[in-house]
C-alpha cells in the first residue's frame, strides 16, 4: 500500500503537521512510523479519513462532534451535527441581523437629530431601542437575499460547484478573528525540543508539559515562557526559556530568541490554520505592519488541567512583523 510522507500530506490539504499530530491525539486519524524512518506516513484509508475530516471542519463541526460521528454508525449522529450547526448559525445570523438593524437605526437617528455630543449617545439609544420595540421587522424579507445557497455566483445568480477550495473560502469568512493585538517579545534563551543529533522530538501532551521537567524546566501556559514554532519542513520545535548562565547537559539544542515585534491572536486548536490565513491577511492589509517572516508561532494559553478537563486546547498565534507607519505601499 503506498504511503505518503507528513509533510507531503500536509502540503497537500494545506493544513500543519502540527494539525495532523492534533487529530491523531484526538483518536481521528492515525499514521505510522516505518522501521528506520524519522518521518510519520499515511496510507490512504488515514487520507480518506483526512478529507472526510477536513470537509467537517470546514463546516464548523466542532471535533467532539467529528469524534462522535466517526464512533457511531448511525447516520442519525451526522445529522445531528448538522441540526446543531444549522440552530447555532440561526442564532448568530439573527443577533448580526438584529446588530445591523440597531446601527443601522442608530446612524439614521444620528444624521436626522443632528447629534453633536458624544454625552447625547445614551439619550439616542434609548430613543432608537424604544422606536426598534414598536417596529415590526419582516425577517424572512431580509433574508430573501441569501436564499441561492453559499456556491452561488453573484453576478450570474446560478450556483457554481461548492469545491474545498470554496468551502475553505466560505468558512473562513464565518470565522471570526480574536482581538489582534502587537505585542514585543524580549530576546531570550531558550531549550529546544530538537535534538542535538538533528531530530525533533514529537510533540504530543504529555511531552509538551513534561518534556524539559527531568532538567528543572516546566511551561506555564500564558507565562511566555513556552511556545512552538514552525519550521521551514513543517516540523513544530517546542521552545522552552531557560536562564542565560545555563550549561546545557542536555540532549536537546538550545538557541538565543531573536526579540521582535508579533501580531497575536487567539484560536482553539481545531481553527488555528484557517485563523493563521487570516492574521496574515490583517497584516498584509494593514497600514502600519508588515509581515517580517511567514514563520509562525503558538503559545498554548489555557491552563493544562482546564484544557484537559474541557477538551479543548486554546493557543496565542503569533507572526512576526515590523512597523512601517503609513509608508507601507499596497
Amino acid at each position: 500500500m503506498k504511503l505518503i510522507k507528513i509533510n507531503e500530506v500536509a502540503d497537500t490539504f494545506s493544513i500543519s503537521s502540527r494539525t495532523l499530530r492534533y487529530y491523531e491525539e484526538k483518536g481521528l486519524l492515525w499514521s505510522q512510523r516505518p522501521e528506520g524512518r524519522a518521518q510519520r506516513y499515511y496510507d490512504e484509508t488515514a487520507l480518506e479519513r483526512l478529507k472526510q475530516i477536513i470537509v467537517l471542519r470546514k463546516l464548523q463541526i466542532p471535533i467532539k462532534d467529528i469524534a462522535a460521528i466517526f464512533e457511531s454508525e448511525d447516520m442519525s449522529t451526522l445529522t445531528q451535527s448538522f441540526v446543531d450547526k444549522l440552530d447555532s448559525l440561526d442564532v448568530e445570523i439573527a443577533a448580526l441581523a438584529d446588530l445591523r438593524k440597531l446601527v443601522d437605526d442608530f446612524l439614521d437617528k444620528m444624521l436626522t437629530s443632528g447629534v453633536s455630543k458624544i454625552s447625547a449617545i445614551p439619550l439616542l439609544y434609548e430613543e432608537t431601542e424604544k422606536r426598534l420595540a414598536i417596529t415590526e421587522i419582516n425577517k424572512s424579507e431580509e433574508g430573501a437575499g441569501i436564499g441561492k445557497g453559499i456556491g452561488a455566483d453573484k453576478s450570474t445568480g446560478k450556483d457554481e460547484p461548492l469545491s474545498l477550495e470554496r468551502l475553505s473560502e466560505v468558512s473562513r469568512k464565518a470565522l471570526r478573528l480574536h482581538d489582534i493585538r502587537i505585542i514585543r517579545l524580549p530576546s531570550v534563551r531558550m531549550l529546544t525540543s530538537r535534538l542535538k543529533t538533528g531530530q525533533v522530538e514529537t510533540l504530543d501532551l504529555d511531552k509538551m508539559q513534561n518534556l524539559f521537567a527531568d532538567y528543572g524546566f516546566t511551561p506555564t501556559p500564558g507565562f511566555h515562557d513556552c511556545f512552538y514554532r514552525k519550521e521551514h519542513n513543517d516540523e513544530w520545535v517546542m521552545l522552552v526559556k531557560i536562564p542565560d548562565d545555563y550549561k546545557n547537559q542536555t540532549p536537546y539544542v538550545d538557541e538565543q530568541f531573536q526579540g521582535r515585534l508579533y501580531a497575536v491572536t487567539s484560536a482553539f486548536m481545531e481553527d488555528m490554520d484557517d485563523s493563521f490565513i487570516l492574521l496574515k491577511d490583517w497584516v498584509k492589509q494593514s497600514e502600519d505592519f508588515e509581515l517580517e517572516t511567514d514563520a509562525e508561532m503558538i503559545e498554548e494559553i489555557l491552563p493544562w488541567n482546564i484544557a484537559i478537563e474541557l477538551n479543548r486546547f486554546q493557543q496565542d498565534l503569533y507572526l512576526p512583523v515590523s512597523y512601517c507607519g503609513t509608508s507601507k505601499t499596497t
